[in-house]
């Protein structure tokens, strides 16, 4: 009773704080992320261990629901389209930045490089949980789907995170490695990311093929919703139980809920709106979670290096995203939009911070600190950065007879 009491009031906080942050012109998770921070453990220490323990799968659901939603919105056609900058926007910004953070840990933080490269990739991740809502409410405005924009950028960011993360295990690996004697190989490490993104897509193909013929003489819309939801959560708990490095749960159900959209297209507007029921109150916990994960306190007295580190390091990445656009179609307006919507960092950095500094590494309380700061910019910056530039830098018109029809038959 405590648990289900304290998840409603912190519902109740984070839906009353998003309003007051649209009251200012700021996007309503700003304020779901500042209350989930002051209620939890960082300053008011007011949410039960219990509740605080389960965090973990909630915002788990709420990532899964939206990514759901991210793949129901990707039609075909559009695939086509932005097939070969996704791919490179997955790949080219994070291990850019990644890099670049472990080069200046050496020269202002006197880490080794893999050290130094711990904590790159720990930052290098965009934050699926800021970026992917706002290419949703785009993508449900019909903004910059005349050349498909926030598709591109919700592939490239499910990815991404795959190649940031096997990165960051990898290097702490080859740390631990020098403390154990264990032996760790970067090439099969790396190997291992091109076939957890082939995999991913793998196994979410015959999912949707067993999805599909399970439910083919099944009726009720509802049956349907709940069934298919199931599937893409199951995926997301066996990559959690099984700590897999060969499969990524994120991209996996984005991709079957892009089968389902183009492939089940007599129901795929019904679950669609039943998604959106979803993470309609999803979103709550998810950014107030979020929340309670950063703790500005422990930034301390590596602030401004930590400043001029992220500086240069997001300069690098911005420059990683205009490489992976070089040869698509889109302005230089189009472009600097997806340069802003890279900038937030916030889901694997709030999970994965203290990860060095639990392990023993050296300096592990130094990449807790700059990780947490990355989250205190970067998110803020990205996510107002986002509604304030959309309408401004992408198109608005969008010629709705060139999409798929999603309406429920």
């Amino acid at each position: 009773m405590i648990i289900v009491l304290s998840l409603l009031i912190i519902g109740v906080l984070a839906n009353f704080s998003g309003i007051i942050a649209e009251k200012f012109k700021l996007p309503s998770l700003i304020g779901m992320m500042l209350v989930g921070m002051f209620i939890g453990p960082s300053y008011l220490n007011l949410v039960p261990e219990g509740t605080l323990s389960i965090s973990s799968t909630i915002k788990d659901i709420a990532l899964v629901t939206v990514l759901f939603i991210g793949g129901l919105g990707i039609n075909l056609s559009q695939i086509k389209q932005i097939g070969r900058p996704a791919v490179l926007l997955s790949a080219v910004p994070a291990t850019l930045e990644g890099f670049t953070i472990a080069f200046l840990a050496t020269k202002l933080l006197g880490f080794t490089f893999v050290q130094g490269a711990i904590l790159g990739f720990i930052i290098a991740a965009v934050s699926p949980a800021v970026l992917i809502p706002s290419m949703i409410s785009l993508i449900n405005r019909k903004v910059g789907q005349d050349k498909a924009i926030p598709q591109m950028l919700l592939v490239g960011a499910s990815a991404d995170d795959t190649i940031a993360i096997t990165l960051f295990t990898t290097f702490l690996g080859i740390y631990m490695q020098g403390q154990t004697g264990e032996s760790v190989s970067l090439a099969s490490q790396l190997i291992s990311i091109p076939i957890a993104i082939f995999l991913s897509i793998l196994i979410a193909f015959l999912l949707f093929k067993i999805s599909e013929f399970c439910l083919k003489k099944v009726e009720n819309n509802y049956i349907k919703v709940v069934f298919l939801f199931t599937v893409a959560l199951l995926m997301r708990l066996f990559e959690k139980t099984t700590h897999t490095q060969y499969f990524n749960s994120l991209l996996a159900v984005m991709v079957y809920g892009f089968f389902i959209r183009n492939y089940m297209q007599s129901c795929a507007g019904f679950i669609l709106d039943k998604m959106n029921a979803i993470w309609k109150y999803g979103k709550l916990y998810l950014f107030s979670f979020v929340g309670m994960a950063i703790n500005p306190t422990l930034v301390g007295e590596y602030i401004y290096i930590g400043i001029l580190i992220l500086s240069i390091s997001l300069t690098v990445r911005s420059i990683g995203v205009l490489i992976a656009l070089i040869g698509t179609n889109l302005t230089l307006k189009e472009r600097l939009f997806c340069v802003i919507a890279y900038l937030p960092k916030a889901t694997v950095q709030s999970a994965k911070a203290a990860v060095p500094l639990q392990m023993g590494v050296a300096g592990g309380e130094i990449m807790q600190a700059i990780a947490i700061l990355s989250v205190l910019i970067t998110a803020p910056i990205g996510a107002i950065g986002i509604r304030l530039t959309s309408d401004r830098l992408l198109n608005t018109e969008y010629d709705e007879t060139l999409d798929e029809n999603l309406s429920c038959g």
